[in-house]
């Protein structure tokens, strides 16, 4: 599965972090179970993410006008997964939009570093983008917590391994 991912920062983005962010990419979707990849079975071509890196402000609109909450938040999902026509040369998957002041002070709060936090936003929000929705029902959390637990500890040994 050849996938691009495409970053834009409203603030300057070392490539350490841009390379979490596409590494955490690339493991989510290698342990996506098949059925949750079903859309992209009939796709031959490249899968594109978009991932932006924006202010408090700009994810409190998006926020306010998508989910009708008028607060900051730190990771929003927009899939395209839907109604995907077969055999594009280019499959956009969607766009993650994570408020970089957000992870900053939740990187604080859970006494991590910001690169481990970056990573949890774009698992989490990754799975959102393959129909995964801990706020549906228990059940639902339960199962996507443990998969975005099981992406993260792999993400880890990975960091041990380097």
């Amino acid at each position: 599965m050849r996938v691009t991912v495409t970053l834009s920062s409203s603030t300057p983005l070392s490539s350490f972090y841009a390379s979490l962010i596409r590494r955490a990419i690339r493991q989510t979707l290698n342990l996506i179970p098949n059925k949750a990849k079903n859309p992209l079975k009939k796709q031959k071509g490249r899968l594109i993410i978009s991932v932006a890196l924006v202010g408090e402000q700009t994810i409190k609109n998006l926020n306010r006008t998508y989910r009708k909450k008028d607060n900051p938040t730190d990771v929003l999902s927009f899939s395209r997964l839907e109604n995907l026509p077969p055999n594009q040369a280019h499959v956009e998957i969607g766009d993650l939009i994570i408020c970089l002041p957000v992870a900053k002070k939740q990187a604080k709060e859970y006494q991590q570093p910001l690169g481990r936090e970056l990573e949890r936003l774009t698992v989490h929000g990754t799975l959102h983008l393959f129909g995964y929705d801990h706020e549906k029902s228990k059940n639902d959390e339960r199962i996507m917590f443990r998969l975005q637990d099981k992406i993260l500890n792999q993400l880890s040994s990975k960091h041990l391994k380097t």
